[in-house]
C-alpha cells in the first residue's frame, strides 16, 4: 500500500510541475509577444503613423500608444 500511495503522490508532484513548467512559459511568451508589440507601436510613433493605425496593427490601447 505504501508503495502505492508514493507512486501516486510523486506521479501528482511530476504533473504539478509539468503544468507550473508550462504555465510558465505560456506567461514569458505572452510577455515577450506584448514587449514586441510595444516596441513596434512606439517605433510606427516614431515615423509619424497615426495612433488609431497603430492601435488596429498592433492590438494594443491607444492609451498605451500615447504613453510610449
Amino acid at each position: 500500500i505504501y508503495r502505492d500511495w508514493r507512486n501516486t503522490l510523486e506521479y501528482a508532484v511530476e504533473e504539478a510541475e509539468e503544468k507550473g513548467l508550462k504555465k510558465g512559459i505560456e506567461k514569458g511568451l505572452e510577455k515577450g509577444k506584448t514587449e514586441e508589440q510595444r516596441l513596434i507601436a512606439a517605433n510606427f510613433k516614431k515615423q509619424g503613423v497615426d495612433i488609431e493605425t497603430i492601435a488596429r496593427c498592433t492590438g494594443l490601447p491607444v492609451k498605451e500608444i500615447d504613453e510610449l
